[in-house]
């Protein structure tokens, strides 16, 4: 019964996007403006920040040919991925790559906020105990400057987008590359010590200095969820 509902939503689809003006009725015209009005509500009210940068026009004919596509979700809050993948996929905007990593920064505060959370009682952090990025969390290095909103100045910088359950909001923050990095290399199974020292031994970083300078900030991630025991 599944596959038959997921056929007959296919084929509708497929009839309300068709361009041929010919091959559609009056009552399919009313269907296919439907259709597009959803689908630019939903896109509309998840991009907010993205929406800012492009013409009414733009986003109209983006979301078109949007439409052409099958969404791979059944749920109506992840059309706003498909959306945010297609247009990247397809290099619609690809003059202004900016508006991409819009997209992104805009999506994972949905994504963030629409998942359900286990939370663990938090231990002391240690450096010798193996953690795991939480899925609360999401590690992003950014090419533009999006988070201080200077959005076309090309600017590398190291963020890290967490679900702040203390505020109950989805949080932005820079850090240095040094604890994204190791935050990136810490989903094995190594405790978080030898990952900093491999680290330390690729970039000549002096380790004891490293471990000394990290160990607040980290220990402060720890306390704010973003990473967490294994």
């Amino acid at each position: 019964m599944a596959d038959l509902e997921r056929d007959i939503q296919e084929d509708f689809i497929n009839i309300v996007t068709k361009d041929n003006k010919k091959e559609i009725s009056s009552k399919y015209k009313v269907y296919q403006k439907l259709v597009y009005y959803r689908y630019e509500e939903i896109i509309k009210n998840s991009f907010l920040e993205f929406k800012k940068y492009i013409s009414e026009k733009e986003l109209e004919n983006s979301i078109k040919k949007f439409l052409k596509e099958p969404c791979t979700t059944e749920f109506v809050w992840q059309i706003a991925n498909d959306y945010r993948k297609f247009v990247k996929k397809n290099r619609l905007f690809h003059d202004r790559k900016y508006l991409y990593e819009l997209l992104y920064f805009d999506w994972i505060e949905i994504e963030l906020a629409m998942q359900e959370y286990k939370i663990e009682e938090l231990k002391e952090f240690h450096y010798e105990n193996s953690y795991k990025l939480s899925n609360s969390a999401r590690l992003k290095k950014f090419n533009y400057d999006i988070l201080n909103a200077n959005i076309e100045k090309k600017e590398e910088n190291f963020s890290i987008i967490y679900y702040d359950f203390k505020d109950d909001e989805v949080k932005y923050r820079q850090v240095n590359p040094v604890i994204f990095y190791l935050l990136r290399k810490i989903d094995k199974t190594k405790n978080i010590q030898s990952h900093l020292l491999e680290l330390c031994f690729e970039n000549d970083i002096e380790f004891q200095e490293a471990k000394d300078v990290l160990f607040e900030p980290l220990n402060e991630l720890f306390h704010n969820r973003i990473f967490e025991s294994k």
